[in-house]
């Protein structure tokens, strides 16, 4: 993939690689072009001998407010037929979903969350190895209000890292966490004024630069990884036909219309009585 990058800028201080998220007039919104450009820039920084870990940042007052509503719509989340003739002749090789690339770099990956994490923003920050969150900073699921179902394998992260109760409960409310709770509920690792994060994270890396194997760093995310005991990727997998099953019905159709008419949405509710 050539440069410059559309959606996101990379740039490599040894021993610290930068990727930020780069759409600030949408509040760096996710969309396909920006998923291929940060998939491309980490498989930059775990061929560089220089990058001894990744920061992901955003670029102005959010990190991400997750899917652009504006590139997606429902229609784009149904199953669909598969084209006819041969197969596509690539390797997805990760089940674990899209954002396996993460856990799969060699390198550790810091989710630098500058500012507001929405959706799919905060799922993002989910594969990240570490959370590094801005005291102004805001984490939602956001996914119950718009009618759609916990993606991208996020039911699985998230339990894994605040337990079933508190998962359950940021899931189903998509209600915005602040930075303290979010310390305090275990979800990232560390909290600093916005001005500050990005050198925290680069600090943490370059200690580890400084004092730590890179061979040993790699063996034990794999451990780590490898040694839980949920399988990511089957719920990963999960997650992709449920949001199918959801797109095909009401609900995320609604969702989409109130956001897109800035109104509050009206979900049937469920029971024959």
């Amino acid at each position: 993939m050539s440069e410059p990058y559309e959606t996101i800028l990379y740039e490599v201080d040894d021993p610290v690689a930068v990727i930020t998220l780069n759409r600030p007039e949408r509040l760096n919104a996710w969309n396909m072009v920006m998923a291929r450009e940060v998939r491309d820039a980490v498989r930059r920084a775990g061929e560089d001998k220089r990058v001894v870990g990744v920061v992901l940042t955003g670029a102005g007052r959010a990190f991400c407010s997750g899917g652009d509503l504006k590139s997606i719509t429902p229609d784009d989340l149904k199953d669909k037929p598969a084209a006819p003739g041969p197969a596509p002749a690539q390797n997805t090789g990760d089940p674990a979903g899209p954002l396996a690339f993460l856990i799969d770099l060699p390198k550790p990956v810091i989710a630098a969350v500058n500012g507001h994490a929405y959706g799919m923003g905060a799922v993002i920050s989910l594969w990240a190895d570490m959370r590094f969150m801005a005291e102004e900073a805001v984490f939602s699921m956001a996914f119950s209000t718009r009618g759609t179902v916990a993606e991208s394998g996020s039911s699985c992260l998230l339990t894994r890292l605040v337990g079933p109760s508190v998962a359950l409960d940021l899931l189903m409310s998509s209600r915005r966490v602040g930075a303290d709770e979010a310390l305090r509920l275990g979800l990232v690792n560390a909290i600093a004024p916005a001005t500050d994060l990005l050198a925290k994270a680069r600090e943490y890396i370059t200690a580890l630069a400084e004092t730590c194997s890179p061979t040993s760093v790699a063996t034990i995310k794999r451990q780590v990884y490898a040694d839980l005991p949920d399988d990511l990727g089957a719920a990963a997998a999960a997650s992709r036909k449920l949001l199918a099953v959801a797109a095909a019905g009401p609900d995320i159709m609604e969702g989409w219309k109130a956001y897109q008419e800035k109104r509050p949405a009206r979900f049937a509710r469920l029971g024959s009585g």
